[in-house]
């Protein structure tokens, strides 16, 4: 392996994975500024949530969508697009004088949001080597946790010191910059639109929906996101209702399963680049998390414990 491959490879996975844990900064740009929104605006909790039902339906539908310009353009021309749409989103926001345009900066943002899987996946299969990928992965999971931790922390602290629309003011900056670097580091990052003829699949744009590993890849990642996305909303007021834990103790377990999730991922991706049987590897994980899972589910856990299950799901 060359040095000058492994120096692309790494600036590949770099921007691409800060690409990505800017993409998760912008999954929580409002939930951490739900306490000022509400005051601001006199918003009840179910208007909030639309805020949040917005920009993930939008980001859902608009990955499907993604997937097919990213192979008519290519993912670099995507990428630009979606760092951009995600700070015009945050501006929009910032200034929003009614919650209608509230919604339609949350629509915005949800548009940028959905580019990023399909652009930043294609980018690094396209742009690391064969045999740094699982590394790559992994790299790029862990950055979008990070953005998760740093989103309530960065937009808190700022709202507190100033005011909310500072607070996404300041925001909105975050994927402009990143959009600089990636515009000054374009070379590394591929851009050939990815259109073939089909193969196996047919030649229609729609032929890989004949494919059953992509139905199998499409419930594997809808069934986790149900997942994940349940512990996110609702692990800290499950453990206090379950287990008499303090909100703090709660929040405390819920920091050392995403900590334990970054760690995890990091393993997991030199595990990745050793073990050839992934679908196993996968299966032991993931029943081993169930497992845990259903123990604090099932209020067996002595509550001295419950930080430390968590960490272990």
């Amino acid at each position: 392996m060359s040095t000058t491959s492994l120096r692309q490879d790494a600036r590949v996975i770099g921007l691409v994975g800060t690409s990505h844990g800017v993409s998760h900064f912008y999954h929580l740009i409002l939930a951490g500024l739900f306490p000022w929104l509400k005051e601001a605006f006199g918003l009840s909790y179910s208007e909030l949530g639309l805020l949040m039902t917005v920009f993930f339906v939008v980001s859902g539908v608009g990955q499907a969508l993604s997937g097919f310009v990213v192979d008519r353009v290519g993912a670099r021309r995507v990428l630009f697009t979606g760092q951009a749409l995600l700070g015009v989103g945050a501006l929009v926001l910032a200034a929003a004088p009614s919650y209608a345009v509230l919604l339609v900066g949350s629509f915005v943002a949800g548009c940028g949001n959905a580019v990023f899987h399909p652009a930043g996946y294609t980018l690094l299969n396209h742009g690391v080597s064969k045999e740094r990928l699982a590394y790559a992965f992994s790299v790029h999971g862990i950055s979008g946790n990070l953005g998760w931790a740093a989103a309530p922390i960065f937009l808190a602290g700022v709202a507190t010191l100033s005011s909310w629309r500072v607070a996404l003011l300041s925001a909105s900056a975050i994927p402009f910059i990143m959009l600089l670097v990636l515009f000054l580091n374009r070379a590394v990052l591929p851009n050939g639109a990815t259109v073939s003829k089909g193969g196996d699949a047919g030649g229609s744009a729609f032929g890989f929906l004949r494919l059953p590993a992509v139905w199998m890849c499409f419930g594997f990642f809808f069934l986790t996101s149900i997942a994940l996305g349940g512990i996110q909303a609702f692990s800290s007021t499950s453990l206090v209702a379950l287990y008499g834990i303090s909100f703090a103790t709660a929040a405390t377990a819920y920091t050392t399963f995403m900590l334990s999730s970054a760690a995890g991922m990091v393993a997991g991706g030199f595990l990745a680049a050793r073990a050839h049987n992934h679908d196993r590897t996968i299966t032991v994980a993931f029943l081993f998390a169930a497992a845990m899972a259903l123990l604090l589910a099932a209020s067996v856990v002595p509550g001295a414990l419950v930080v430390v299950v968590m960490g272990a799901i």
